[in-house]
């Protein structure tokens, strides 16, 4: 019986020794997420294929969906967009993203804060998550 108890904790023991390198992995996989994710927030059309996976999408607050092809076109479109990163968080395949966003809308320059949740696939973005903190015209902050 005692040699049971033995070899159990043996085993435990190498199990729990196989884990520490998944966690190094998974704490790696982090870091390279949020890479990734602040290379989206500079909104280079040139990074497009670099960051997002083929079957990329991405999904508003209200429904809208946009996939790569239009992302890099919202990007080349040259009017002036601006992203600055202000508290990013992450682990495993998720980072979150909370940023403030400047840009011309309808003639007009304007700025508003935005927050993403990112999931990655072998390193590269495959969903987004979006959500804008602005007032819809007609609309009363309370």
């Amino acid at each position: 019986m005692l040699t049971a108890v033995f070899i159990s904790s043996c085993n435990q023991a190498t199990d729990k020794d196989q884990e520490e390198p998944a966690v190094e992995e998974q704490v790696d996989m982090t870091v390279k997420n949020k890479e990734v994710a602040t290379i989206y927030h500079d909104l280079k059309a040139e990074n497009v294929d670099i960051i997002l996976t083929e079957d990329f999408i991405g999904r508003g607050e209200d429904g809208h969906t946009w996939d790569r092809e239009s992302h890099r076109a919202f990007l080349s479109n040259e009017s002036f967009k601006e992203d600055s990163i202000t508290r990013q968080f992450g682990e495993g395949e998720f980072v979150g993203t909370m940023f403030i966003r400047t840009m011309d809308y309808q003639g007009e320059r304007t700025t508003f804060p935005g927050m993403q949740v990112k999931r990655f696939e072998d390193g590269k973005i495959v969903e987004i998550w979006e959500y804008w903190d602005y007032v819809e015209e007609g609309e009363q902050e309370e």
